[in-house]
């Protein structure tokens, strides 16, 4: 990313070219981007802390590895989302609150919780000790529900106020993510009402099913996402066919088991595999993504054995002692990017430049192609330790991140670049259907839409049947901007080019999108 470094992102990743370890040739450089770090204007201490930790795991050399799966990441097909050279803490982790709240905890000195103030004060207090950054909150409605009776409702509602402004305050990153639903209750009813008030940039899903999630719950949940941009409305039928119930989801749209996570997430683009092949589609889909799939499996496992079987960290940590994680839950993130491009590249090279995917039927089909195939050679390939997902990595769509020049984030339709509404969903379901560990697809309506908010839920069923399993639906006029897979508020664009401090790290990662990438320029005008 050292080629990038003028993009607001690397005020927060300024060590990427040293993602294969620390080179005595490379100690100027290091030093430096330590003390660029320290001076920085823009950074806050708990940021600039953040990104010093970075830089000493970028330091580390790299988990041993073939020469081949080397060039790939050198070539850009492998990317290693600044995870850091050798991990010594899973990515994401979706611990059991629920034990937590019932049992308390010995290393917390936390006994069980026995009304409202104890439970939400049991879950901030967790969130400070977890091993990552805090990116699932837990089904808040499902944990807070048997406590809401235990307190009057005008203290019920003040004490979930404080609660999520809490939250949202002392983890500044709209990566932070709760569920609800699909059950409408109480606790999931006062959620909706106060978020909405609050505007937080903590995001929320909304586990929806329509034989189960009640419509006056649905509608409150849609008028919240035509002004705030949230919650996601999740697909709650297709999640549990591929995962059962105890399943979560976190960060953008991560889809985890409960009381499990992810060890690491390494990503794919789509687009760069197209420079491996001869420029055909026979060859593209044949050979190149065969055998740079094994090779992104060995990356993968290379760094899944270095954190269960290097680090220790599944032996010494509270959280598995006590049984808040269990690491036969775990499984790892395959990432996809970038298939627009290298669907339009392949095309393009068969003589048809103007059959664009998402508008092309020969485009879209091919888009699919792409895709099952990855996902059939992503399952022939066992995923060291991966007890959580059968044995196997798990396949993702990744949001991008602001670094990506000129290359769509997962397997969306290009922004501005979108068919109409019907023919935008049927295009994306036919992928979303293959990819279960995470995909969303981003919808955005005029300011109309609050008028008939059953038509936008409509919509969303409709979205849900076709095969889409995470719906973000946001408005044109809203305050809040869904950026590929979490929110910014136009307010803080400015802030960040003017290289003010940010409370949310999150936002400069986000503003990033608008800084100087082409294909990112309009985002702030998807179209509606």
């Amino acid at each position: 990313m050292d080629k990038h470094d003028s993009t607001i992102y690397s005020k927060f990743n300024p060590y990427e070219d040293l993602q294969q370890g620390l080179t005595s040739e490379k100690l100027d450089v290091y030093r430096k981007s330590v003390l660029d770090t320290l001076k920085s204007p823009g950074m806050i201490l708990r940021q600039k802390r953040d990104t010093l930790a970075l830089g000493a795991m970028c330091a580390l050399p790299y988990p041993q590895v073939s020469d081949r799966a080397r060039r790939l990441i050198e070539d850009e097909v492998i990317c290693l989302i600044s995870e850091g050279a050798a991990p010594y803490h899973p990515r994401y982790v979706a611990p059991d609150y629920q034990k937590l709240l019932s049992l308390g905890s010995e290393f917390l000195e936390l006994a069980p919780a026995t009304d409202l103030y104890e439970a939400t004060a049991h879950l901030l207090t967790a969130y400070y000790y977890l091993p990552s950054e805090p990116v699932f909150l837990g089904r808040i409605d499902h944990l807070l529900e048997p406590f809401i009776d235990t307190v009057d409702e005008d203290t019920a509602a003040h004490v979930l106020r404080s609660f999520w402004l809490m939250a949202d305050r002392l983890n500044p990153s709209a990566f932070s993510h709760a569920n609800i639903g699909p059950q409408e209750t109480k606790v999931g009813r006062l959620l909706l009402t106060i978020d909405r008030k609050l505007k937080t940039l903590t995001n929320l899903t909304l586990r929806y099913h329509p034989d189960i999630t009640s419509d006056s719950f649905a509608l409150q949940a849609v008028a919240n996402t035509l002004e705030v941009t949230k919650p996601y409305f999740l697909n709650h039928q297709a999640m549990t066919e591929a995962w059962g119930d105890n399943y979560v989801t976190a960060s953008c749209y991560n889809t985890m088991r409960l009381g499990g996570g992810i060890y690491t997430l390494v990503r794919y683009n789509f687009k760069e595999a197209l420079a491996q092949s001869d420029g055909t589609i026979s060859d593209y889909v044949d050979r190149v993504i065969p055998e740079t799939v094994e090779r992104l499996v060995e990356v993968v496992n290379s760094r899944i054995r270095y954190l269960v079987e290097e680090t220790g960290w599944f032996e010494t940590n509270f959280w598995v002692q006590e049984g808040f994680l269990v690491r036969d839950r775990f499984t790892a993130y395959a990432g996809v990017y970038g298939l627009a491009e290298a669907v339009n590249g392949l095309m393009a090279n068969a003589g048809r430049p103007d059959a664009r995917y998402g508008s092309d039927p020969v485009a879209n089909e091919l888009a699919e192609r792409i895709v099952v195939r990855f996902g059939e050679e992503l399952a022939k390939h066992p995923g060291a330790y991966c007890e959580g997902k059968n044995g196997q990595i798990t396949y993702h769509a990744q949001v991008g991140i602001s670094s990506d020049i000129d290359v769509t984030p997962g397997t969306r339709i290009p922004t501005g670049e979108e068919p109409d509404l019907y023919a935008h969903l049927a295009t994306e379901a036919l992928l979303h259907r293959a990819i279960d560990g995470g995909i969303s697809t981003i919808l955005e309506f005029d300011q109309t839409a609050k008028e008939n908010p059953e038509a936008v839920l409509d919509i969303i069923r409709a979205a849900h049947e076709m095969g889409i399993r995470t719906l973000s639906i946001g408005s044109a006029n809203s305050e809040f901007i869904r950026v590929s897979g979490w929110l910014i508020r136009r307010s803080d664009l400015d802030r960040a080019k003017d290289e003010k401090a940010l409370r949310h790290s999150s936002s400069y990662l986000a503003a990033g999108f608008f800084d100087t990438k082409p294909i990112h320029l309009h985002r702030i005008e998807r179209k509606v």
